[in-house]
């Protein structure tokens, strides 16, 4: 009984350490814009089948394991452990005007905003290097 009588008493600390999603982004380090800025590129193709491809070699190529894909919506989530903990990167692709096709990219670790430039730079350097070996037909 006392043991219970323990737990119960600590539920109320327990779900006051937890952060929600409205929270994550009021404490983000960044103004909306400045990360829209670092996590957003646009790329000279309307075949959207094939960033999508080329983003998801992108993310294999960095160590991640994709979670989910969704060519309809244009979705990729994945996970990457290591490096002082857990890492997820949601990719979104949607046309842009003309013969654009905007890529944005988001990512949290250990339930924390990634607002780091370094990390989305890693990322679309690696995605522009696999969209220039789809174009070149290099394996």
């Amino acid at each position: 009984m006392l043991r219970f009588a323990s737990a119960m008493a600590l539920l109320p600390l327990l779900a006051a350490c937890q952060m929600d999603s409205r929270q994550q982004v009021l404490g983000s380090a960044n103004s909306q814009a400045a990360q829209r800025a670092i996590s957003t590129r646009a790329f000279e193709t309307a075949d959207k089948a094939k960033v999508f491809q080329a983003a998801l070699s992108a993310l294999q190529d960095l160590g991640f394991v994709v979670d989910r894909a969704d060519t309809v919506l244009g979705t990729i989530s994945a996970t990457r452990y290591g490096n002082g903990g857990l890492v997820r990167f949601t990719v979104t692709l949607r046309r842009g005007e003309g013969n654009r096709t905007i890529v944005r990219a988001s990512g949290q670790m250990n339930q924390y905003e990634l607002s780091d430039p370094a990390p989305f730079q890693r990322f679309f350097e690696t995605l522009s290097q696999a969209l220039f070996l789809q174009a070149n037909a290099i394996e």
